[in-house]
């Protein structure tokens, strides 16, 4: 197995649809990395805690709904599931029911930090690579 499939493979062990995603990149699995590799940047956590707490609808709803974007077309659906779930409690309420909002953020917490995991898999799978190309 090469080290692009080890990558892809770590991802989906972790419950990303890869599949769906690389598809929606024409089959690029290469920019698909690039592109997954992103998403600790986008996850903007402290941007939306920091809009909940300000209780600024216009960032909060901005940030939620740009990252279930991002985590959904990268078949990240845990996360996208998530912001989903609380851009629905959002829309419904606003800021008045802020603990299950704060309950929501907590779970893309959770599933980010999965991902992070995944993430060093993937960079501890092509620094093998890297090394292994050194002694060829």
């Amino acid at each position: 197995m090469d080290e692009m499939q080890s990558c892809l493979d770590v991802l989906r062990n972790n419950d990303v649809d890869v599949d769906s995603a690389v598809d929606r990149l024409m089959g690029n699995d290469d920019l698909y990395l690039e592109f997954i590799k992103r998403l600790p940047d986008q996850l903007n956590l402290a941007a939306i805690r920091e809009a909940l707490t300000q209780k600024d609808a216009e960032n909060f709803h901005f940030y939620l709904h740009a990252l279930k974007g991002f985590a959904g077309n990268l078949g990240i659906t845990e996360i996208a599931d998530a912001a989903q779930a609380g851009l629905i409690e959002f829309r419904a309420s606003q800021f008045r029911n802020v603990t299950k909002l704060e309950g929501l953020l907590e779970e893309i917490e959770a599933s980010g930090e999965k991902f992070a995991s995944a993430l060093g898999e993937i960079e501890e799978i092509e620094q093998a690579g890297e090394e292994n190309k050194e002694y060829e």
